[in-house]
């Protein structure tokens, strides 16, 4: 019972006394259909949920058809308040939902409504147990009987919980009885196994028929004949062709279609059973269009053509036949359908509803179809309702949920007066008074009668069910059914005692076995294995098996009668003897079915097949659960920017009784300047820094101070130098140099490592700082003398007086910026350029006579990646500048102290990062790695040092892939392919690499300091902390995607250290799922399986081709064998592929790294991903092995694929095949078979790399030489470059189905700013479909076809992101001045001369911002 507007309803007094009964003990309530039995479970529910010792249960209420879910929870919901109440159906893809998911929903929900298969699925694996149900309300009641899921929840889980812990029952039903006989049984079997008493009203019948009046029965009786197909028929005329059977291919689906026909020929006439022929055809041409990539590739697209356009022919010549309108008793139509025409005309009126319940569900939807059509009934107006459809390939599509929805509710706003219904409508669905109800159909039990007549609620209404007029056997078994009906009120009105006597002799198919009911499995975690759920796991097990195109979804086969025997596909990887199962002797078939189904699940979880919750596959959404060792994944929400504490070499000098250390810096054999910390340097691992040229550093020397106090002036005009040197050599921007770590201090040459006090105090006094210029001027410094333009930021030096120039001389041109030209003399270009009104500054007071003076602009630090210093002999290349002596200051700060500071920033980084990698390898207990490399691997990009981690993340992630998948491959040796991927992917993914960082502090050694320019560059901070140890740390903001890059980053240091042997330990050490350090030879060991005597001819030419030869003949089989094969000796190549595609990855980036030393890791990538895919592995499969020629296999229409991709690949050079592999779609199978015998050597061989080297070497060479840096991108790659460099970022796919086709192709469209620019290119699939479209709107823009300036808003729409202020921060701009940010990149690039600032930049935001790449958050945290 349900509400339209859900408003809250009052029970009456017989709803009142089944509420009171249901207080005080578990009921079944036997009310007819409509007397609202669902707001008495409601007012139960209420009260439930109020109960305090039900406090934290859950309720349960189970509905057997997915309408009725939505229904309910509607219903529920407006009858309870404060109540979370959840609707679930298997549309929702439940199924597929983990143990995470389900414990979340528990959690965030109170009332639970589903279908009853649902809840057993919850049960079965552990989600929930009843002692956490305080309340189960079961929906339709009779149905818990025999093998049903309501009936599987109480045999096998119910009866098996204490009675203390047990829910609440309570059921409701129309009828407890589904058939004459023995209704006494019937009542006492539902009673015992739903643990109940059903009950009925007693004190308020009265009342009752009251407000649920029952329908007067009456029967209507037709004429009954059984005809041919007449000669015109559609269905004679095109099988007249002999088409169909080509056209449906399964000789079953065809014999089935003929079954239907003359089904709906005998029941409803030829018009209708042509009709539906029609309909089935017309969805069977959709439905081919599935199979057209195949056929493609097959070269067999014409027959399919010819095959569609010939009944495509038939279809159009029969169609004007449906437009017609049928006159009276026309024969086309069948007596049945005419009579029901006759009846309904008798009710004939604006306010009837009615619904007409007919078997079959494509006969409802003729049925809907075909009564408007006939003379006298064009009044009726009609709609249909059906389930979600079967098994049954040829039956009427069904409807989906909200398809049902909308029909029930347009029914009963009255928009239709009859609705043709299958079984769907009699259950549950609520539709108010209905005046008739007719049973199209044979009514075959009393639980249907009595639920169809329950229809028929109005005043006066009536049930009519038709039946043939020669058959007194059907109306004889009619009239019993309602007398049954009448009977079961009367027998649930009479007082019974708790246990009736019944015939237990009189057994029924729908009644369990003793041993059925008895058996049960429990796991470790609870889950609970029965008869009938092993059928279901075992059917899901092997549908999961890897299958491709060319194999049908592999299923147990099941054989015998009484005793039955189970036989696994061949392609489980399991012992051989463990394929075939043998079951218990049954006195059922069925019974005997789920018996060794049973039998070989136990079997198959002791295997591990299953894991402790029964599941086949253990797939947890990535990051949320456990890794492959069962360990769990550690939390790592956290965002997308972390602040953290990172170690420090540098300590605070400023803390009170710091002791002050200066380390001399020598820089080309002179040793002019020092580094001024608070703590001893370890120097000694401070040689190899590329950037730092001929730089070295000493070991420190300790200064003395009389006192803190001198200490603490001496540190201030340390300071006050470093300001004023800082603002000359590196950044003019001001900052507080009083709170900085690091200092530059002139030294003393004649004493080694004594600060130069004087040279100190002659800087950091303002009164000696600056010195303006006059031919007597003298510096007591050492070297050439530094000065700087009175309005420039700029160090120069002095080079010489020019006598021929003087102030009123035309400018002299000189090389770069020239800001003289255009002005008649240099006095005139001063008296205007730095006129007061336009700098608002104090004249500079140049005279006419001013002596001219030639300079060299030295270059500042102005990005740490560029060349750190400038060789004093090469500073007469510089840019040279001549200036009036006025508009000059000196600085006393010598030469070769400046070029301490202009190699400060890199210097600084080069020591932290030298330190840090020191820390990491003892605190992470790393084996002993390059040191030099593992420094790259903790810089992140943003740093712009000129190298990064970016480089050795690739290879590592490949490292990582290899050692993952040979310990999964290896410790699961009974688990395939399917449940393998998920293992490693759950254990390699980003948020696990970034939880396992996390874990060991990886972020305590990264270097990520930005210094994006010199210009923004200040020295490290004294603000400082400290861990346990008493080292100092400092804060920075990283990327949280850069914890996982340098995981991989420190596995590629491993591997260019020591090979998979350093990848082992270090990974381990990392906890990372790499079983341990001993290297695999030593650790695995294989038996051999005995082989034959001599190697077959085939195997032999093929081991001579791969120049090894197999020790275990039938690895190589394996390695050949397609799931599709039927012998049982080997399983099929998929754990071997799963293995070959991690070696064969690795083995490309091998040969890659070393080759393109100076290649980005982006082209690096891109390198690997030409040469690590189907196509091109499919060429080398063909081109040097002939692998298609070996496979084995059971499918014919695999041959045919691979014979025509050997003709494609073999005219193809490799050159081509690596340029445009995007473009070849050759059978997958050729690229796995090569993958499957790479893993077949290396596990053949002890798992030794080099011999998987060798092999691959020998075959993969003629490949891999045509590969570089420079390979074209594929079409949607280029295009999304090609708008990315100008500033267009909002780019998406819409996917599509080109529909006006017979054979199915797909497009893509390719939408910018939500606009489609070009017309999509169809193609066989969507990822050639999306390449033709991008390289159609890449060609239209750079023809000027399209304007992109007119369209494109993303530069706006960028103004206040942390990319645009970072480049607005680099170029030095307001926020409100125009930015060209693809044009700042570009500069950014060109001033680096490194791709490292460009991609600092990206790293400190949103990658796709400005990248344009289509990827997401998610995808980024998914990848492997």
């Amino acid at each position: 019972m349900s509400t339209p507007d859900n408003r809250e309803l009052l029970p009456r007094a017989y709803q009142t006394e089944i509420f009171e009964r249901a207080l005080k003990g578990n009921v079944v309530a036997a009310l007819a259909t409509g007397s609202g039995k669902t707001l008495i479970a409601a007012l139960l529910l209420r009260w439930t949920a109020c109960q305090p010792s039900q406090a934290g249960k859950k309720i349960f209420f189970l509905v057997p058809k997915v309408p009725l879910v939505e229904q309910q929870k509607s219903f529920i919901a407006g009858q309870t308040a404060g109540l979370r109440i959840g609707g679930y159906i298997g549309a929702m893809g439940v199924d597929l939902w983990d143990r995470p998911k389900w414990l979340k929903e528990l959690q965030e929900h109170d009332v639970f409504v589903m279908t009853p298969a649902i809840l057993l699925r919850l049960l079965t694996h552990a989600y929930i147990s009843l002692k956490q149900i305080s309340l189960l309300v079961v929906d339709e009641a009779h149905h818990v009987r025999g093998n049903s899921p309501e009936a599987q929840i109480f045999h096998h889980h119910y009866h098996h919980t204490d009675k203390a812990h047990r829910p609440k029952i309570f059921g409701m039903t129309a009828s407890p009885v589904w058939s004459p006989k023995n209704p006494h049984k019937h009542i006492a079997d539902l009673e015992r196994l739903m643990d109940s008493r059903i009950i009925s009203v007693q004190e308020n019948v009265s009342e009752l028929n009251q407000y649920s009046p029952l329908a007067d029965v009456a029967i209507i009786k037709y004429a009954s004949t059984w005809q041919a197909p007449p000669l015109d028929s559609l269905w004679a005329e095109i099988n007249d062709y002999d088409i169909l059977k080509d056209f449906i291919e399964l000789e079953e689906t065809y014999i089935s279609l003929e079954s239907r026909y003359q089904h709906a020929l005998d029941h409803l006439g030829v018009l209708a059973a042509d009709r539906y022929l029609y309909t089935y055809l017309e969805s069977r041409i959709s439905a081919v269009g599935l199979s057209a990539q195949s056929q493609a590739v097959l070269g067999d697209i014409s027959k399919l053509r010819n095959q569609i356009q010939l009944v495509r022919s038939f279809l159009d010549k029969h169609k004007p036949r449906f437009d017609i309108h049928v006159a009276k008793y026309d024969k086309i139509v069948s007596a049945k359908v005419w009579e029901l025409a006759h009846l309904l005309g008798k009710y004939k009126s604006d306010r009837l509803q009615g619904i007409v319940f007919v078997e079959r569900r494509d006969e409802v939807k003729v049925l809907a179809w075909l009564l408007p059509r006939l003379q006298d009934s064009e009044w009726i107006s009609c709609a249909s309702i059906v389930g979600h459809g079967g098994a049954s390939e040829v039956a009427s599509i069904g409807m989906s949920v909200k398809a049902q929805e909308a029909a029930v509710r347009e029914f009963r706003e009255g928009k239709y007066q009859i609705l043709f219904a299958s079984s769907v409508a009699e259950e549950g669905l609520d539709f108010q008074y209905l005046s008739l109800v007719v049973m199209f159909d044979v009514v075959k039990n009393v639980v249907s009668f009595a639920q169809s007549r329950g229809r028929a609620r109005k005043a006066g209404s009536a049930y009519y069910a038709m039946l043939p007029s020669n058959s007194p056997e059907m109306e004889a078994k009619f009239r019993a059914i309602v007398v049954a009906e009448m009977s079961n009120t009367s027998l649930l009105a009479m007082k019974r005692p708790d246990k009736m006597d019944v015939d237990e002799e009189d057994d029924e198919d729908g009644i369990l076995s003793e041993t059925e009911r008895r058996a049960r499995y429990v796991t470790s975690k609870g889950a609970i294995l029965t008869y009938s759920t092993a059928v279901v796991l075992l059917a899901e097990l092997c549908a999961l098996l890897p299958t491709d195109e060319y194999t049908d979804s592999l299923q147990p086969k099941y054989t015998g009668g009484f005793q039955s025997m189970v036989s696994l596909p061949p392609a489980l990887p399991i012992p051989r003897n463990a394929l075939e199962y043998i079951g218990p002797s049954c006195k059922k078939k069925a019974e005997a079915k789920r018996a060794v189904a049973f039998k070989a699940v136990v079997a198959l979880h002791r295997f591990g097949c299953f894991d402790e919750y029964l599941h086949p596959v253990r797939e947890p959404p990535v990051g949320i659960g456990e890794d492959a060792d069962g360990r769990k994944v550690p939390d790592t929400i956290v965002d997308k920017i972390i602040e953290v504490d990172s170690l420090t070499p540098y300590d605070n000098p400023w803390r009170e009784g710091a002791q002050l250390w200066v380390h001399p810096i020598e820089i080309q054999g002179r040793t002019a300047a020092g580094l001024l910390v608070a703590n001893q340097l370890f120097v000694d691992t401070l040689l190899d820094g590329r950037e730092m040229g001929p730089v070295r550093l000493h070991r420190g020397v300790q200064l003395s101070f009389d006192s803190e106090q001198e200490r603490i002036e001496r540190l201030q005009l340390v300071a006050d130098f470093n300001g004023r040197a800082i603002d000359l050599s590196i950044t003019s921007r001001p900052f507080d140099i009083k709170n900085r770590a690091v200092y530059i201090v002139p030294l003393d040459c004649n004493s080694s490592g004594l600060v130069d006090w004087n040279a100190v105090t002659r800087l950091a006094n303002p009164a000696t700082a600056s010195i303006l210029w006059t031919p007597q001027t003298h510096i007591d410094i050492e070297g050439p003398i530094l000065a700087r333009h009175r309005r420039r930021h700029r160090a120069m030096l002095f080079n010489r007086v020019r006598t021929d120039l003087t102030c009123l001389s035309p400018p002299e041109p000189i090389q770069g910026h020239w800001p003289e030209k255009g002005y008649t003399s240099y006095f005139h270009f001063y008296e205007e350029f730095y006129s007061p009104d336009k700098h608002g500054k104090s004249p500079l007071g140049i005279m006419e006579d001013d002596t001219m003076l030639e300079f060299i602009e030295l270059p500042k630090a102005r990005t740490v990646v560029q060349r750190a210093y400038v060789p004093i002999r090469e500073i007469d290349r510089q840019h040279t500048v001549i200036v009036p002596h006025r508009a000059i200051i000196l600085f006393p700060l010598s030469l070769y102290v400046y070029h301490a500071y202009t190699i400060l920033p890199a210097l600084v980084r080069h020591i932290m990062g030298q330190f840090r990698t020191r820390e990491a390898l003892e605190d992470l207990h790393l084996p002993p790695l390059d040191q030099g490399l593992l420094v790259e691997a903790y810089t992140l990009p943003l740093v712009c040092a000129g190298y990064d981690y970016q480089r050795l993340e690739t290879l590592g992630d490949s490292c990582l892939k290899l050692a993952t998948t040979v310990h999964v491959f290896i410790r699961y040796p009974h688990k395939h392919e399917g449940q393998l991927s998920p293992m490693r992917r759950n254990s390699i993914s980003n948020i696990y690499l970034r939880g396992r960082a996390l874990q060991r502090s990886l972020y305590l050694f990264m270097s990520g300091e930005r210094v994006l320019d010199g210009r923004f560059w200040t020295p490290p901070s004294a603000t400082v902390t400290y861990d346990p140890r008493g080292r100092p740390l400092t804060k920075q903001k990283l990327p949280r995607k850069c914890l996982q890059d340098c995981m991989e980053a420190t596995l590629g240091v491993a591997w260019l250290t020591g090979g998979m042997e350093m990848v082992l330990q270090a990974g381990t050490e990392l906890n990372l799922c790499f079983g341990g350090t001993v290297p695999w030879p030593e650790r695995y060991t294989r038996q051999h399986r005995d082989a034959p005597q001599e190697v077959p001819q085939a195997l032999h030419s093929l081991m001579e081709k791969l120049d090894y030869r197999f020790d275990d003949l039938w690895l190589l089989t394996e390695a050949l064998t397609h799931p599709s094969c039927p012998a049982k000796e080997t399983s099929s190549y998929n754990r071997l592929e799963f293995v070959g595609d991690a070696l064969v990855d690795l083995f490309v980036i091998k040969y890659l790294f070393p080759r393109f030393p100076d290649a980005p890791p982006g082209k690096l990538t891109w390198t690997r991903s030409a040469a690590v895919n189907n196509a091109t592995l499919a060429a080398v499969a063909v081109k040097e092995l002939s692998l298609d020629k070996y496979v084995l296999h059971a499918a014919p229409s695999l041959e045919q694929a691979t014979s025509k991709a050997r003709r494609e690949l073999e005219a193809m050079p490799y050159s081509e095949i690596v340029a445009r592999y995007w473009s070849l779609q050759p059978p997958k199978v050729l690229g796995d078979l090569l993958e499957s015998v790479i893993g077949a050597v290396f596990v053949d061989s002890g798992f030794r790399l080099e011999a998987v080297w060798a092999v691959l070497d020998r075959v993969m060479s003629p490949m891999v030489a045509e590969l570089h840096p420079d390979l074209p991108l594929d079409p949607t790659s280029e295009m999304m470059q090609y708008l990315a460099k100008r500033g267009c970022t909002r780019v998406r796919f819409k996917k599509a189905e080109v529909t006006d086709s017979d054979v199915r192709e797909y497009v893509v469209r390719v939408l910018v700013h939500e606009t489609e620019l070009v017309a999509p290119v169809p193609a066989f699939t969507r990822p050639l479909a999306q390449a033709f479209s991008c390289d159609a709107l890449q060609k239209a823009c750079e023809a000027g076809l399209i304007d992109l300036a007119t369209l494109c808003t993303c530069k706006e729409d960028r103004l206040n992101t942390t990319e645009e202020k970072e480049v607005r921060k680099y170029l030095g701009r307001a926020d409100d001045d125009p930015v060209d940010i693809p044009t700042a990149l570009e500069r950014i690039a060109a001033d680096s001369d490194d791709d490292g600032a460009i991609q600092s930049l990206l790293a400190l935001g949103n990658l796709d911002e400005i990248s344009g790449s289509p990827g997401n958050e998610e995808e980024e945290e998914d990848s492997e």
